[in-house]
C-alpha cells in the first residue's frame, strides 16, 4: 500500500459559515437543511462543500453530488471564490479515488483563480495539493518542490497546523526516496507542531508514518509501537480511513514476522473499515492481500476466493468512474451554456433584441428541418428495425465474451503474481552457483515447468521439472510440486537426490490421492542434482536426463599444439524411466543415486522437453535432441550469460512465426 495512501494528513478544508447560523448547525442534519433554505447564493456555496467534506469518507457518491451542486451554481452565479473551494474540494473527492488526473484538473482550476484572487494562504493549499498528485504518480522530486513552496509560504504567515502539514508531506517524500535522515527530520518536526496544539488527527497521521519509517528501516518494534499509537489516536477521533490504514500495515508487519494469524485478524479489521467507508479501491487492495497471505498457507481455494472477489471489484470500480466521469461532463456543459447566456444579457436591448429576431427565423428552419428528419427516420426505421435488434444482440454478445475473457485473464495474472512469488529467488540462485544460467520461457502466462535450487547442511541442490500439462493446470501442479520439495529438505532434512524423489513420489501421490483409485494421473518429470563439493555432484533422474559437457585433449593432435588442443565431450547420465506420481503400479518405485566426478570448466545441464520439442525452421519439423545437443557442446565452453543468449536467439530462430507448443526450461552450471 503507498504511504501517501496511509498515513497522509486529511486536513479537511470546511469553509467558514457566517456567525448568524447557531453552533448547533453543524451537524450533517442541519447542513441539509440550511443549503435547502438559504436564499444567499454565496453562502449556500459555503455549505454544500461544508457538506460534501462531511461525506467525504463515509458516504464518497454523496460528496461527488454536493460537490458538484456547489461548482454548478459558483459558476451560475459567477462567483470565482467559490468555485475555486468547490474545484479543490472536487480534486480531493477524486484523490481518494485515485483518479489522479482528473484531481489535477481541478486542483490546477482552484489554483489558477487563487492566484488571480492573490489569496497565498490558499494558493498554499493548492500547491501542497498539487503536490500529492505528483507524489501519487511516482514524481516525487517534482512532489518535494510543491510541498517546499507551500512550507514557504505557511511559515511566512505563521500557519502552525498547515505548517506542520508540509513538514509530514515533505517527510514522505523523502521517505519514498529513501532519504530516511530527512525523512525522520521532518516527521518530528510535524509531530512537535501538531502536540504543542494537540492536534489528534495529525497525531495520529505523524504516529502513523514515522512507524511505517521504522518498518523500511527494518525496526519491527519501534514501528508496531508508533502505528498501535497512531491507532489509539485514530479510534478516540472516529477516523476510520486512519484505521483501516493502521490495520493494513500491521497485518503486513505480521506477515513479515511469519504470524499469519495475527496478519489475517489485522487485515480483517482494516477489511471492515474499508467496507464501511465504502473503498472500492482499499476493498481491491485488501482482497489481493488476503489472497497472498491463504496462498502462502497453501490454502489456494480460499486464495482464489478472493482473487475473484478482487477482480469483481476492479469491474466495479471502473464502472463508478464513469458514472462520475458523466456527471461532471453534463454539469460542465450545463454551466457553460448558462455562463455564455449570462454574457449575451449584458451586450444590452439591442443585442437582444436582434438575438430573438435570429431565434425566431431559426425555429422556422428547424422546424421544417425537424419535419423532414423525422419522416426519413420513420422510413429508416421501419426498414432496419430487425437489422438494429440483430446488431444489438451481437453487440450484448460480444460484450460479456469480452468481459468474460478480461476476468478469465485477469485471474491467471494475478495466479502468475502468485507463481512467481513461490519460485526461489534469483539471489540465492548466484549466491548458491555462480556460474548458472536459467532459461525460463511457459508456453502461456503461467506454467507447468518450474525451476527449484535450495541449501541444507552444505550441501546445494537444484532441479528442473516438467509437470504434466501447462497453463492452468501444469502451474497448479508446479505450486504442489515446489511447497512438496523445500518441506522434504526444509523440515525432514534430506539431501540425497535419490531419498528425495522417493519421498517426493510417496508425497505427491498423497496428495493427489492416488493410491485411493483417483481419476487423477498427473505427476512430474524430474532432473535433480545434490553438489556435496566442487568436484563431486550426485544425481537422481525421473524421465529427465543429466547432461556433462568436458573438455579433454585430442588425441588426434600432435606436437606442442596437442598440449593446447581440446574436444568437448557430452555424457549423458540416464534417468530412471518412470515419473513423479501418475498411473498406480504393483511396484513401488525407487530411484537410483549417480555419483559424477567433475572438474572446472565442465558444463552441467538440466531441461524439460520443451526445447527439444519445438517446431520450426524452414520445414516445420522438431529442433530434435540431437540438434539440442549439439547446440550446448558447440557453446559449452562461453560464458554461461553468453550460453543463455545463444539458446534464447536460436529457439527464437527456430520457431519463427509458430506457436510455442510447451513450456521451455533450460539450467546451465559450469563448474568454477
Amino acid at each position: 500500500m503507498k504511504k501517501v495512501t496511509l498515513f497522509a494528513f486529511i486536513l479537511f478544508f470546511l469553509v467558514a459559515v457566517p456567525a448568524v447560523i447557531p453552533a448547533q448547525t453543524n451537524s450533517i442534519s442541519s447542513l441539509q437543511n440550511l443549503a435547502q433554505s438559504l436564499n444567499n447564493d454565496t453562502t449556500r456555496i459555503e455549505t454544500l462543500v461544508a457538506l460534501s467534506k462531511q461525506y467525504q469518507d463515509t458516504e464518497p457518491e454523496r460528496a461527488f453530488t454536493y460537490g458538484l451542486q456547489a461548482l454548478v451554481l459558483s459558476t451560475q452565479i459567477n462567483f470565482p471564490r467559490g468555485m475555486a473551494y468547490a474545484h479543490n474540494n472536487l480534486g480531493d473527492l477524486y484523490w481518494y479515488k485515485n483518479d489522479y488526473l482528473s484531481s489535477g484538473d481541478h486542483y490546477h482550476e482552484a489554483l489558477k483563480i487563487f492566484e488571480e484572487l492573490k489569496d497565498l494562504a490558499a494558493i498554499a493549499d493548492c500547491y501542497r495539493n498539487i503536490g500529492w498528485i505528483y507524489f501519487s504518480t511516482d514524481k516525487t522530486h517534482e512532489a518535494l518542490e510543491y510541498h517546499t513552496k507551500a512550507l514557504q509560504i505557511n511559515r511566512e504567515f505563521g500557519a502552525l497546523k498547515s505548517t506542520a502539514s508540509n513538514y509530514n508531506d515533505i517527510g514522505i517524500c523523502y521517505h519514498k526516496l529513501a532519504i530516511y535522515d530527512s525523512a525522520m527530520q521532518n516527521y518530528c518536526k510535524s509531530l512537535n507542531i501538531m502536540e504543542l496544539g494537540n492536534i489528534k488527527t495529525g497525531l495520529a497521521g505523524a504516529y502513523g508514518n514515522i512507524g511505517d519509517l521504522f518498518n523500511d528501516m527494518g525496526n519491527n518494534w519501534e514501528a508496531i509501537n508508533n502505528l498501535l499509537q497512531s491507532l489509539k489516536l485514530s479510534e478516540e477521533i472516529g477516523n476510520k480511513r486512519y484505521m483501516s490504514d493502521t490495520y493494513g500495515v500491521l497485518s503486513n508487519l505480521y506477515l513479515k514476522d511469519s504470524n499469519y494469524t495475527a496478519a489475517i485478524e489485522a487485515l480483517d479489521k482494516a477489511t471492515v473499515f474499508a467496507t464501511e467507508l465504502n473503498d472500492k479501491s482499499l476493498l481491491k487492495k485488501n482482497y489481493e492481500k488476503f489472497a497472498s497471505l491463504y496462498a502462502l498457507q497453501y490454502k489456494f481455494q480460499k486464495a482464489d476466493e478472493y482473487i475473484n472477489l478482487a477482480s469483481e471489484l476492479t469491474d466495479s470500480i471502473l464502472e463508478d468512474a464513469n458514472k462520475r466521469q458523466q456527471a461532471e461532463m453534463v454539469a460542465k456543459y450545463e454551466f457553460a451554456s448558462k455562463r455564455e447566456a449570462l454574457t449575451k444579457l449584458i451586450e444590452g436591448k439591442k443585442l437582444f433584441a436582434e438575438m430573438i429576431s435570429r431565434e425566431k427565423t431559426l425555429k422556422i428552419y428547424l422546424l421544417v428541418f425537424c419535419l423532414i428528419v423525422v419522416l426519413f427516420a420513420l422510413f429508416l426505421y421501419r426498414n432496419n428495425a430487425q437489422k438494429h435488434k440483430m446488431n444489438l444482440a451481437l453487440e450484448k454478445a460480444s460484450h460479456e465474451i469480452e468481459e468474460k475473457n478480461k476476468s478469465i485473464t485477469d485471474s491467471i495474472l494475478y495466479s502468475k503474481h502468485i507463481q512467481d512469488v513461490c519460485l526461489p529467488s534469483k539471489q540465492l540462485k548466484d549466491q548458491l552457483f555462480g556460474q548458472i544460467f536459467i532459461l525460463f520461457q511457459p508456453k502461456d502466462i503461467v506454467s507447468g515447468d518450474f525451476y527449484w535450487y535450495n541449501e541444507k547442511n552444505g550441501k546445494k541442490l537444484i532441479a528442473a521439472c516438467d509437470c504434466t500439462g501447462h497453463g492452468v493446470p501444469g502451474a497448479l501442479m508446479s505450486m504442489i510440486g515446489n511447497n512438496i520439495l523445500n518441506r522434504i529438505v526444509n523440515e525432514k532434512g534430506l539431501t540425497s537426490p535419490e531419498e528425495v524423489l522417493n519421498r517426493l513420489n510417496y508425497e505427491i501421490r498423497k496428495t493427489l490421492k492416488q493410491e485411493e483409485q483417483s481419476e487423477s494421473k498427473d505427476g512430474m518429470d524430474i532432473a535433480l542434482l545434490t553438489f556435496n563439493s566442487d568436484t563431486e555432484v550426485e544425481y537422481a533422474g525421473a524421465n529427465r536426463p543429466l547432461w556433462v559437457v568436458r573438455h579433454s585433449k585430442s588425441s588426434q593432435s600432435a606436437g606442442a599444439e596437442a598440449d593446447s588442443a581440446f574436444k568437448p565431450e557430452l555424457e549423458e547420465i540416464k534417468p530412471d524411466k518412470f515419473s513423479i506420481g501418475g498411473h498406480p503400479t504393483e511396484t513401488p518405485r525407487q530411484f537410483k543415486k549417480h555419483i559424477i566426478n567433475v572438474s572446472k570448466g565442465d558444463c552441467l545441464y538440466l531441461f524439460s522437453d520443451g526445447f527439444g520439442d519445438q517446431f520450426g525452421g524452414s520445414n516445420g519439423k522438431r529442433f530434435t535432441t540431437k540438434r539440442f545437443k549439439e547446440l550446448l557442446v558447440m557453446n559449452a565452453a562461453k560464458p554461461v550469460e553468453e550460453q543463455e543468449l545463444v539458446l534464447k536467439s536460436v529457439i527464437k530462430e527456430w520457431k519463427g512465426e509458430l506457436e510455442q507448443i510447451d513450456d521451455i526450461l533450460v539450467i546451465g552450471i559450469k563448474i568454477g
